[in-house]
C-alpha cells in the first residue's frame, strides 16, 4: 500500500512538472488576432476603398460639362444638371483653380466613368454631383467640419512686430488679428522697443490645414507704458461679442486709429510740408500712409458719404459725414467701393482702395479728419469710446474678466536671444 501512495505521488509531480514546463514555454507567447478589421477611411462621406479617385483643379477655359464629358457623363445627363441650377443654387458654376475629385470603379473604352464628383467652392465648403442612378442626378451641398484649436501667443517687440512674431515661431497672420482686435488703442507703426503682448486665439483647421486668419479671443497689450486690456463679454442675448477693457470700457472707439493697413507714415499733418511736386512750402493738414496700390480703405466710422467723384489735386475721393461734428476725407483712390452719395456705411466697410490719383507721386492714402469743419491731426485725434458695459451686466462681467486675466496672465513671454560678440585681440 506504502508503495502505490508513493508511486501516485510521484506521477503527480512528474505531471505537475510538465504542466509548469509548457505553461511557462508559452506564457510569452503573443496572441495573433484573427482577421483584423482594417479602419474604413472616408472622403467627402465616400469610401476610399470602394472608388478610384482622380483629383484635378479647374484649368482656365474648362466649363463643369467639359470636365464631366471626359469621365463618361453624357450630354443628356450635362443637361440635366443646368436645368437644375437657379438663383440661389447654381449647379454648374465653377471657378479656375478650385480642385474637384472624381470617384469612378469601372473603365468603358479606358474612359472612366464617374459615380461622383465633386467640386470644392471653398476650403470649407463643396458639391457633391451623385450619378450612381441613371435616371436621376443629385446635386448636394455641404459643409467640412471646422475645428477650433485653441493656441497662446506673445512676444516682445525689440524691432517690429513682425520680428517678434516670426522670430518665435508664430504665424504672421497672428499681426493682422492682433491690429484689428486693438485698432482703436494701439497704434501698430509707433511700437516700441519692449512693448509686449500676450494673447489666446483660436485657429480654425479643416482637413488638417488652418484657414483663415487666427482670431484673438483675448489679450493684453503693452505700449505706451499701460497694460491695454482687451477682454471678451457679450452683453445680451441678440448682441454679439465685443471687447471691454478691465474697467468695462468698449476697445471699440468711434473711429479707426488708420482707416487701412498701411506700411508707414509718409507724410504727418503740417502747417508748411515741402510739396514734392511744386516743390514749395505748403500746408498739409492731413496724414498721407505708404500702402501698396489695391490696398483696401475702410470707413473710419460709421457715417453717410457726402461726396463721391474725383478732384484734380486729390484725384478719386470719398468724403463721409460721421456726426454734426466729424466727417472724413480720403484721396487719391485707384477706384472706389461699392457704395454711392448719400448712402450710409459701418466703421470697417470698404469704400475704396489705394492708389495715386491726382497729385501724387507714388501709391498712398491722404487721409483727412473735420472737427466742427476745421481740419485735425488724425493721428493725435483721441476719438471717444464706444458704449461701455451696462452697469446691469457689470456683476458678470467682473467675473467672466477675472477667467481671462488669470489665463493670459499664466503666458509668458520668451526671452529674446542674445547676441554675444566675441572680439579677436591681435597681439
Amino acid at each position: 500500500m506504502k508503495k502505490l501512495i508513493i508511486i501516485s505521488l510521484i506521477l503527480c509531480i512528474v505531471i505537475l512538472s510538465i504542466t509548469l514546463f509548457f505553461v511557462t514555454q508559452t506564457k510569452d507567447v503573443p496572441i495573433i488576432p484573427i482577421n483584423p478589421k482594417k479602419p474604413k477611411i472616408e472622403k467627402y462621406g465616400l469610401l476610399v476603398d470602394n472608388y478610384k479617385i482622380i483629383t484635378d483643379t479647374v484649368k482656365t477655359g474648362e466649363l463643369l460639362g467639359s470636365i464631366l464629358n471626359k469621365f463618361g457623363i453624357n450630354a443628356t445627363q450635362i443637361d440635366k444638371i443646368s436645368k437644375q441650377s437657379s438663383d440661389t443654387f447654381r449647379t454648374t458654376f465653377i471657378n479656375v483653380g478650385q480642385a474637384y475629385s472624381i470617384f469612378y470603379d469601372t473603365l468603358i473604352d479606358n474612359v472612366p466613368q464617374t459615380k461622383y464628383f465633386v467640386y470644392e467652392n471653398s476650403r470649407t465648403k463643396y458639391t457633391k454631383y451623385n450619378f450612381t442612378n441613371k435616371d436621376t442626378i443629385i446635386i448636394e451641398r455641404f459643409t467640412k467640419k471646422i475645428d477650433t484649436i485653441e493656441n497662446i501667443a506673445s512676444g516682445k517687440i525689440e524691432s517690429s512686430l513682425w520680428n517678434a512674431l516670426v522670430n518665435n515661431g508664430y504665424s504672421w497672420n497672428i499681426a493682422i488679428a492682433l491690429s484689428q482686435t486693438f485698432a482703436w488703442t494701439v497704434d501698430f507703426y509707433a511700437l516700441q522697443k519692449d512693448d509686449w503682448f500676450k494673447v489666446v486665439y483660436d485657429d480654425l483647421v479643416v482637413d488638417g490645414q488652418t484657414i483663415d486668419s487666427p482670431i484673438i479671443r483675448a489679450g493684453v497689450f503693452y505700449h505706451g507704458g499701460r497694460e491695454l486690456w482687451s477682454v471678451p463679454f457679450q452683453q445680451n442675448d441678440s448682441s454679439g461679442i465685443s471687447f471691454y477693457d478691465t474697467l468695462g470700457n468698449s476697445m471699440r472707439k468711434t473711429f479707426l486709429k488708420a482707416p487701412l493697413q498701411y506700411t508707414r507714415v509718409s507724410s504727418r499733418y503740417s502747417t508748411a510740408r515741402m510739396h514734392p511736386i511744386f516743390n514749395r512750402p505748403s500746408e498739409h493738414r492731413a496724414v498721407d500712409f505708404a500702402a501698396p496700390c489695391g490696398t483696401p480703405i475702410y470707413a473710419a466710422s460709421d457715417g453717410t458719404i457726402t461726396r463721391r467723384g474725383w478732384d484734380t489735386g486729390g484725384g478719386n475721393f470719398v468724403s463721409i459725414r460721421h456726426n454734426s461734428v466729424y466727417s472724413t476725407v480720403y484721396m487719391h483712390m485707384s477706384s472706389f467701393g461699392n457704395f454711392n452719395i448719400g448712402q450710409y456705411v459701418l466703421q470697417g466697410e470698404i469704400i475704396g482702395y489705394v492708389g495715386s490719383t491726382g497729385w501724387s507721386t507714388g501709391c498712398h492714402l491722404h487721409y483727412e479728419v473735420h472737427e466742427n469743419g476745421q481740419k485735425i491731426d488724425p493721428l493725435s485725434f483721441d476719438p471717444p469710446p464706444a458704449e461701455p458695459i451696462d452697469s446691469v451686466n457689470m456683476p458678470r462681467f467682473n467675473v467672466e474678466k477675472q477667467v481671462w486675466i488669470k489665463k493670459i496672465k499664466k503666458i509668458k513671454i520668451p526671452r529674446q536671444k542674445k547676441q554675444i560678440m566675441v572680439q579677436n585681440n591681435e597681439n
